[in-house]
């Protein structure tokens, strides 16, 4: 499916050379953006009272930026093109140097896509370039994580999620199909040095009330490959299916349902290097209802997530889910803490404006392992790829991971200018190797939006 879209594309270079002398006709141009300033205090992100790694992150203290400016573009026949600027930056004055790690005032390009509608025929547009991508609620695909060196904020924190890729979708009304494929990651032009995501989304709306989607995709790891010293690549398929309803006036639901298969590198010295295969599943059910009757509206919801766990015990197969590109946040610190892989979790929310431009909400989240055992703990990065804050925490081989809580106010003061607080706190439990003198890691981040 990849090699029929880079045919595709090839077709419209030729097409393009072959009118080079034509230039094109601009018919509208759009200029947004959004600028947001946040002021964060985070306290015992290792869940210890002292770490063998950075003593720094235990209490950490900072105010950044994050600025995007994007310019769109309308030409003629049908063409759009899509230019997106991003610069995310703590406060501690300008840095150009550029190293990784370094806070910087650098520009990086967020979005560089061109739009291609009718393209070929009527019902096909094609999406061409660096684009965000995000299927259904985010359960497989939504976000490619920040490349090294791109961020010197907390990656959990950063407003990054574009992919490099090539998109087709095929209106057929009420059936749209996606296909993508998207270089995730490749430093250099070198083979079989790269992570590559190909796959197909395809949505039928059954009613005004109810839709299904079905998908596949391909993530084949190469990356990690790449030396002699080093596994053979990963091979994850990911196949599932979600369902979107409304039932009944006010209450949305939705069961996501997926099964992962393929190989994954194993070993680390070469020739006796094997593949190890790979066989997971996850489930995802959420249902919300707002009261549109009450003089607060409030609203409430609950959802259930289970990814599947690895057992030590089963040499042979992997059934530890793969994360994939996945864009949810459970809950804001376990986000930062936990891999989203080998867990049972449910959360309950509610909400309520008491007036009428603010917005209160809290989320808590009640954290299992769905398979017990005594493995390590890969948990998520934190600065450029670069650390962990979790540092030689692994599984105990009992259940309970953790208690999660957000609270949030929102006042939108107008149209434009939003101003956020939200507080959190992760208490871990049983299933984790925290010291005795384990303590809840808490966060506090106050900000300001500004869309124009």
């Amino acid at each position: 499916m990849g090699k029929r879209l880079i045919l595709v594309l090839a077709l419209a270079l030729v097409v393009g050379l072959t009118f080079s002398a034509a230039y094109a006709e601009v018919q509208n141009v759009k200029v947004s953006g959004d600028i947001i300033a946040s002021g964060v205090v985070r306290s015992h992100f290792p869940l210890t009272a002292a770490t063998p790694g950075d003593k720094s992150v235990l209490k950490q203290s900072f105010i950044m930026t994050q600025t995007r400016v994007r310019v769109d573009a309308d030409l003629t026949d049908n063409v759009m093109a899509t230019v997106r600027l991003i610069n995310e930056r703590i406060w501690n004055g300008q840095n150009d140097t550029g190293v990784s790690n370094n806070n910087n005032t650098n520009i990086d390009l967020d979005l560089a896509y061109v739009t291609l509608k009718e393209f070929l025929y009527s019902p096909l547009t094609l999406t061409v370039g660096r684009q965000e991508i995000k299927f259904g609620n985010g359960l497989v695909i939504g976000k490619s994580a920040a490349s090294t060196g791109t961020t010197s904020i907390p990656t959990d924190l950063s407003e990054r999620r574009a992919f490099d890729a090539i998109r087709a979708t095929l209106d057929y009304d009420p059936l749209v199909v996606d296909l993508i494929y998207a270089k995730v990651r490749q430093t250099t032009t070198t083979d079989r040095n790269d992570i590559v995501l190909s796959g197909v989304n395809a949505t039928y709306a059954l009613n005004n009330k109810n839709n299904i989607a079905a998908y596949y995709y391909l993530k084949n790891d190469d990356y990690k490959a790449n030396t002699s010293s080093t596994p053979k690549a990963d091979q994850v398929n990911t196949v599932g299916v979600l369902l979107t309803s409304n039932p009944i006036e006010n209450l949305t639901a939705s069961l996501e349902t997926a099964y992962q298969f393929g190989k994954n590198g194993v070993g680390t010295t070469a020739p006796q290097m094997d593949q190890k295969s790979h066989s997971a599943w996850a489930l995802q059910a959420m249902a919300d209802y707002t009261f549109v009757k009450v003089k607060t509206t409030p609203k409430v919801g609950v959802s259930y997530t289970y990814l599947s766990g690895r057992d030590n015990s089963n040499g042979t197969v992997n059934e530890g889910w793969d994360p994939m590109f996945y864009d949810q946040a459970l809950n804001n610190i376990a986000y930062a803490l936990l891999p989203f892989t080998n867990m049972s979790v449910v959360n309950l929310k509610a909400s309520c404006k008491p007036v009428e431009d603010v917005t209160l909400a809290a989320n808590y989240g009640y954290y299992d392992v769905a398979q017990k055992n005594g493995g390590t703990l890969t948990s998520p990065t934190t600065y450029d790829g670069a650390s962990t804050y979790l540092n030689g925490v692994n599984y105990t081989g009992k259940s309970h991971l953790g208690d999660a809580i957000d609270v949030t106010a929102i006042y939108d003061y107008t149209e434009d200018v939003q101003f956020g607080l939200t507080a959190g706190l992760f208490r871990s439990g049983n299933a984790l190797t925290i010291s005795s003198d384990k303590q809840v890691a808490q966060q506090v981040i106050g900000s300001m939006k500004v869309t124009f």
